[in-house]
């Protein structure tokens, strides 16, 4: 089993992550850790939905992370970097970070490995012990560019449209703390594009990323435009050989709807070119709070770990 700790449970992705974990068949969360309001109250309480699966308590001083194998850090950013700062970390223990604030260009102290599991899968598997999770708009993104990017083919200007529903979700702390929608847009869009200098060496292309809200609450779309000259059908053929051993990314041949991604950990690509401007447009959509946060989360946990990529995120659509 894995033995796991959770610091910060006052957002929607932590309580999503809870709930992933105490239905994961491999793990045992022994702690949750909190500095907010909740402290001292039952797990159950703040979480919803986990009525009669766990008995926790939020624990009102910080654990020792000696009885741990990983803990996931769930605060804002000064939380975590205060976190960071306050515990006596064991050579060995492994942390996810889901605050954002080691990546890429955040800096911080540590090996951080970039999580995007589509990206890095090798490295996840292999090399990394402390992992940062992307931006939930930054890994739509790029999930939309990886196949052009890795094969070399990003070559003119990228206009990024996502559509998210910011006013509900940016209270529940998946913006970080003290920025504004405006600000938050320019770190998603300098995130895409340092990640994508990393797959394609030569990539130097401005990118542009708008904002818009959306009214479905959980789901989180993009769409990924720039000059293709490049044959549709064999563009297809490119993501379909990129994806095709990856667990959660799947492409899909009409125009994508809220049903088919909410309350799963998949996200689904809808490519659509227009043979006469040369212009391709990449739809990426997934549930925000899970493939977005939690659920990409608790994929990079399994890989860390040697466990298959699907254990505990065989997760239920929404069907309706």
């Amino acid at each position: 089993m894995i033995n796991v700790g959770i610091v910060g449970c006052d957002n929607l992705r932590a309580a999503e992550l809870v709930r992933l974990l105490i239905n994961h068949p491999d793990v045992n969360l022994r702690w949750v850790w909190t500095t907010g309001a909740d402290v001292g109250q039952r797990l159950d309480s703040v979480v919803p939905g986990i009525m009669g699966e766990c008995d926790l308590v939020l624990e009102p001083v910080a654990p020792s992370p000696n009885g741990v194998d990983l803990i996931f850090l769930c605060g804002s950013r000064n939380q975590v970097v205060e976190v960071m700062s306050r515990l006596d970390l064991p050579d060995d223990l492994r942390i996810i970070d889901l605050s954002g604030c080691h990546n890429l260009d955040q800096g911080g102290e540590g090996p951080w490995i970039y999580g995007l599991s589509e990206m890095q899968r090798r490295v996840l598997v292999h090399d990394a012990q402390w992992v940062t999770m992307p931006g939930n708009v930054a890994m739509a993104s790029l999930l939309a560019l990886m196949p052009m990017a890795r094969n070399l083919m990003l070559n003119s200007p990228l206009t990024l449209h996502a559509a998210i529903g910011l006013s509900m979700l940016s209270q529940q702390g998946l913006t970080p703390d003290g920025m504004t929608q405006a600000q938050w847009a320019q770190d998603q869009q300098r995130e895409v594009a340092l990640a994508l200098s990393q797959c394609q060496s030569s990539f130097c292309q401005p990118v542009s990323l708008t904002l818009t809200r959306l009214a479905e609450r959980r789901t989180l779309a993009v769409a990924a435009r720039f000059k293709c000259g490049i044959d549709g059908e064999v563009v297809r053929q490119l993501y379909d050989q990129y994806y095709d051993d990856h667990n959660f990314v799947f492409m899909v041949d009409r125009p994508i709807v809220t049903a088919d991604v909410e309350n799963t950990n998949k996200c689904l690509i809808y490519i659509d070119k227009n043979e006469h401007t040369g212009e391709l447009t990449v739809h990426a959509v997934m549930d925000a709070l899970l493939k977005g946060s939690s659920g990409n989360a608790v994929h990079a946990m399994n890989l860390l770990f040697g466990l298959h990529e699907r254990v505990g995120l065989c997760l239920k659509g929404t069907g309706c």
